[in-house]
Protein backbone atom coordinates (compact mmCIF):
# COMPACT_ATOMS: atom_id res chain seq x y z
CA UNK A 1 0.00 0.00 0.00
CA UNK A 2 1.17 3.09 -1.18
CA UNK A 3 1.57 6.59 1.21
CA UNK A 4 -0.97 8.44 -0.46
CA UNK A 5 -3.29 5.22 -0.32
CA UNK A 6 -2.98 5.23 2.97
CA UNK A 7 -3.49 9.09 3.76
CA UNK A 8 -6.56 9.55 1.64
CA UNK A 9 -8.09 7.06 3.47
CA UNK A 10 -8.31 10.02 6.24
CA UNK A 11 -10.54 12.34 4.10
CA UNK A 12 -14.61 12.37 4.04
CA UNK A 13 -16.57 12.76 1.35
CA UNK A 14 -19.60 13.55 3.33
CA UNK A 15 -20.58 16.54 4.93
CA UNK A 16 -17.34 18.70 5.22
CA UNK A 17 -16.34 18.91 9.13
CA UNK A 18 -13.93 21.09 11.27
CA UNK A 19 -10.99 19.31 12.49
CA UNK A 20 -10.81 16.68 9.50
CA UNK A 21 -9.61 16.21 5.94
CA UNK A 22 -12.42 16.48 3.74
CA UNK A 23 -12.52 15.88 -0.40
CA UNK A 24 -15.04 17.84 -1.29
CA UNK A 25 -13.84 21.58 -1.96
CA UNK A 26 -17.21 23.50 -2.71
CA UNK A 27 -18.89 22.28 -0.20
CA UNK A 28 -15.97 23.04 2.26
CA UNK A 29 -15.48 26.91 1.04
CA UNK A 30 -19.29 27.59 1.19
CA UNK A 31 -19.03 26.31 5.64
CA UNK A 32 -16.23 28.14 5.51
CA UNK A 33 -17.65 31.13 4.21
CA UNK A 34 -20.46 30.76 6.12
CA UNK A 35 -18.72 30.39 9.53
CA UNK A 36 -16.09 32.86 9.05
CA UNK A 37 -13.42 29.78 9.78
CA UNK A 38 -9.74 28.67 8.48
CA UNK A 39 -10.23 26.30 5.22
CA UNK A 40 -6.92 24.97 4.74
CA UNK A 41 -6.01 23.30 1.00
CA UNK A 42 -3.49 21.60 0.13
CA UNK A 43 -2.67 19.56 -3.22
CA UNK A 44 0.35 16.89 -4.34
CA UNK A 45 1.30 14.59 -6.66
CA UNK A 46 1.00 11.61 -4.55
CA UNK A 47 3.81 9.13 -4.46
CA UNK A 48 5.39 10.46 -7.78
CA UNK A 49 6.81 13.43 -5.33
CA UNK A 50 9.01 12.37 -2.88
CA UNK A 51 8.19 15.87 -1.16
CA UNK A 52 4.19 14.84 -0.95
CA UNK A 53 4.86 11.85 0.38
CA UNK A 54 6.76 13.30 3.01
CA UNK A 55 4.31 15.97 3.93
CA UNK A 56 1.83 13.33 4.00
CA UNK A 57 3.66 10.99 6.25
CA UNK A 58 3.57 14.03 8.69
CA UNK A 59 -0.03 14.60 8.34
CA UNK A 60 -0.51 11.22 9.34
CA UNK A 61 1.29 11.20 12.44
CA UNK A 62 -0.64 11.22 15.68
CA UNK A 63 0.85 14.70 16.73
CA UNK A 64 -0.62 16.24 13.95
CA UNK A 65 -4.24 14.56 13.76
CA UNK A 66 -4.48 15.43 17.49
CA UNK A 67 -3.57 18.88 16.66
CA UNK A 68 -6.09 18.96 14.13
CA UNK A 69 -9.02 17.31 16.15
CA UNK A 70 -8.34 21.07 18.18
CA UNK A 71 -9.11 23.06 15.25
CA UNK A 72 -11.67 24.97 14.11
CA UNK A 73 -10.86 24.65 10.83
CA UNK A 74 -11.53 23.15 7.43
CA UNK A 75 -8.82 21.10 5.52
CA UNK A 76 -9.50 19.64 2.02
CA UNK A 77 -6.68 17.96 0.42
CA UNK A 78 -6.73 16.67 -3.36
CA UNK A 79 -4.32 14.73 -5.82
CA UNK A 80 -2.90 14.49 -8.45
CA UNK A 81 -5.12 10.58 -8.87
CA UNK A 82 -8.27 12.05 -7.85
CA UNK A 83 -11.12 12.66 -10.49
CA UNK A 84 -9.69 15.23 -12.73
CA UNK A 85 -6.49 15.37 -10.60
CA UNK A 86 -7.57 17.60 -8.34
CA UNK A 87 -7.73 20.53 -10.80
CA UNK A 88 -9.90 22.05 -8.21
CA UNK A 89 -7.41 22.43 -5.99
CA UNK A 90 -4.52 22.40 -8.05
CA UNK A 91 -5.49 25.62 -10.12
CA UNK A 92 -6.51 27.30 -6.52
CA UNK A 93 -3.09 26.96 -5.40
CA UNK A 94 -1.35 27.24 -8.96
CA UNK A 95 -3.24 28.95 -10.88
CA UNK A 96 -4.27 32.09 -8.24
CA UNK A 97 -0.58 32.09 -6.35
CA UNK A 98 2.72 31.83 -7.87
CA UNK A 99 3.58 28.66 -6.03
CA UNK A 100 5.51 25.88 -8.32
CA UNK A 101 6.61 23.31 -6.33
CA UNK A 102 4.16 20.35 -4.91
CA UNK A 103 2.82 20.16 -2.75
CA UNK A 104 0.81 23.17 -2.43
CA UNK A 105 -0.90 24.74 0.37
CA UNK A 106 -3.36 27.98 0.18
CA UNK A 107 -4.46 28.98 3.71
CA UNK A 108 -7.07 31.41 4.28
CA UNK A 109 -9.75 33.09 6.80
CA UNK A 110 -12.84 33.90 5.91
CA UNK A 111 -15.40 37.07 7.59
CA UNK A 112 -19.03 35.80 8.35
CA UNK A 113 -19.69 37.70 5.15
CA UNK A 114 -17.66 35.43 2.97
CA UNK A 115 -14.76 38.08 2.19
CA UNK A 116 -10.90 36.56 2.52
CA UNK A 117 -9.94 38.15 5.45
CA UNK A 118 -5.87 36.46 5.54
CA UNK A 119 -4.60 34.28 2.42
CA UNK A 120 -1.67 32.60 2.40
CA UNK A 121 0.16 29.91 -0.26
CA UNK A 122 3.26 27.79 0.76
CA UNK A 123 5.04 25.05 -0.67
CA UNK A 124 5.32 21.97 1.57
CA UNK A 125 9.19 21.67 1.36
CA UNK A 126 9.13 24.93 3.06
CA UNK A 127 5.98 24.34 5.48
CA UNK A 128 8.16 21.82 7.42
CA UNK A 129 11.24 23.24 7.06
CA UNK A 130 12.68 20.01 5.41
CA UNK A 131 11.85 17.61 8.57
CA UNK A 132 9.64 14.06 8.58
CA UNK A 133 8.30 12.68 11.08
CA UNK A 134 7.24 13.88 14.36
CA UNK A 135 9.71 16.98 14.24
CA UNK A 136 8.17 17.95 11.14
CA UNK A 137 4.96 17.65 12.41
CA UNK A 138 5.80 19.84 15.43
CA UNK A 139 7.18 22.74 12.80
CA UNK A 140 3.95 22.26 10.76
CA UNK A 141 1.68 22.56 14.11
CA UNK A 142 3.72 25.25 14.82
CA UNK A 143 3.60 27.41 11.49
CA UNK A 144 -0.35 27.16 11.39
CA UNK A 145 -0.65 27.95 14.99
CA UNK A 146 1.59 31.21 14.84
CA UNK A 147 -0.91 32.11 11.45
CA UNK A 148 -3.49 32.03 13.32
CA UNK A 149 -2.36 33.92 16.02
CA UNK A 150 -1.54 36.45 14.97
CA UNK A 151 -4.47 37.31 12.49
CA UNK A 152 -6.10 36.70 15.25
CA UNK A 153 -4.60 39.02 17.06
CA UNK A 154 -4.60 41.53 14.46
CA UNK A 155 -8.18 41.24 13.90
CA UNK A 156 -8.87 41.73 17.76
CA UNK A 157 -6.79 45.04 18.22
CA UNK A 158 -9.65 47.04 20.06
CA UNK A 159 -7.91 50.32 18.41
CA UNK A 160 -8.31 49.38 15.07
CA UNK A 161 -11.82 47.76 15.42
CA UNK A 162 -13.14 51.29 16.65
CA UNK A 163 -11.80 53.62 14.41
CA UNK A 164 -13.18 50.79 11.37
CA UNK A 165 -16.40 51.30 13.37
CA UNK A 166 -16.07 55.06 12.80
CA UNK A 167 -15.60 55.44 9.55
CA UNK A 168 -17.91 56.33 6.85
CA UNK A 169 -16.84 53.76 4.50
CA UNK A 170 -16.05 50.49 4.07
CA UNK A 171 -12.62 48.81 3.33
CA UNK A 172 -11.72 45.63 1.25
CA UNK A 173 -8.48 44.35 0.05
CA UNK A 174 -7.30 45.48 -3.78
CA UNK A 175 -8.24 42.57 -6.05
CA UNK A 176 -6.01 43.72 -8.64
CA UNK A 177 -3.01 42.30 -6.13
CA UNK A 178 -1.61 39.25 -6.15
CA UNK A 179 -1.89 36.87 -3.32
CA UNK A 180 1.81 37.04 -2.95
CA UNK A 181 1.86 40.99 -3.40
CA UNK A 182 -0.87 41.10 -0.50
CA UNK A 183 1.07 38.57 1.91
CA UNK A 184 3.99 40.66 1.22
CA UNK A 185 2.50 43.98 2.00
CA UNK A 186 0.70 42.51 5.20
CA UNK A 187 3.71 40.83 6.26
CA UNK A 188 5.65 44.56 5.69
CA UNK A 189 3.10 46.15 8.43
CA UNK A 190 3.18 43.64 10.66
CA UNK A 191 7.28 44.14 10.88
CA UNK A 192 6.76 47.96 11.19
CA UNK A 193 4.48 47.28 13.93
CA UNK A 194 1.03 48.32 12.62
CA UNK A 195 2.71 51.15 11.04
CA UNK A 196 2.32 52.05 6.85
CA UNK A 197 6.17 50.84 5.68
CA UNK A 198 5.47 53.39 2.66
CA UNK A 199 5.39 56.26 4.57
CA UNK A 200 8.16 57.56 6.56
CA UNK A 201 8.32 58.07 10.87
CA UNK A 202 6.01 56.43 13.02
CA UNK A 203 2.60 58.44 13.96
CA UNK A 204 -0.71 58.41 14.37
CA UNK A 205 -0.78 59.92 10.88
CA UNK A 206 1.24 56.63 9.45
CA UNK A 207 -0.61 54.40 11.77
CA UNK A 208 -2.12 51.56 9.44
CA UNK A 209 -5.26 52.69 8.20
CA UNK A 210 -3.28 55.74 7.99
CA UNK A 211 -4.40 59.65 7.96
CA UNK A 212 -4.01 59.99 3.91
CA UNK A 213 -6.28 57.03 3.13
CA UNK A 214 -8.68 57.86 5.32
CA UNK A 215 -8.64 61.91 4.50
CA UNK A 216 -7.27 62.37 0.79
CA UNK A 217 -8.53 59.04 -0.60
CA UNK A 218 -12.16 58.44 -2.50
CA UNK A 219 -14.43 55.98 -2.62
CA UNK A 220 -12.53 53.20 -5.37
CA UNK A 221 -9.22 54.28 -4.53
CA UNK A 222 -5.87 52.10 -3.01
CA UNK A 223 -4.32 53.56 0.08
CA UNK A 224 0.06 54.65 -0.79
CA UNK A 225 1.07 50.71 -0.37
CA UNK A 226 -2.01 49.78 -3.13
CA UNK A 227 -3.36 47.11 -0.79
CA UNK A 228 -6.81 48.72 0.74
CA UNK A 229 -9.30 49.86 -1.14
CA UNK A 230 -12.39 52.40 -0.12
CA UNK A 231 -15.98 51.20 -1.06
CA UNK A 232 -19.21 52.68 -0.16
CA UNK A 233 -21.07 51.75 2.83
CA UNK A 234 -24.51 50.72 1.85
CA UNK A 235 -27.13 52.45 3.34
CA UNK A 236 -29.31 50.57 5.58
CA UNK A 237 -32.89 49.91 5.00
Amino acid sequence: MSTTSDFIKLRSSGTPKVGEWNINYAQTLELAKQGGKWLICCWSNGDKCGNCVTLEKIFMTTVFKDWMKKQDAYFVFQYSGDKDNGKVVHDLIYKETDLKLYPGLRIRLFDKSGKVVRDYSIDGNHLRGGKSGVNGAKIVTKFFDEIFSETEKSLKDTKTKTMVKELPFKIRLNEKLTVKKVNAILDAIKKNDGYCPCQAGQSDDTKCYCKDFKKNKKIGEPCICKIFVKQPVKAKK
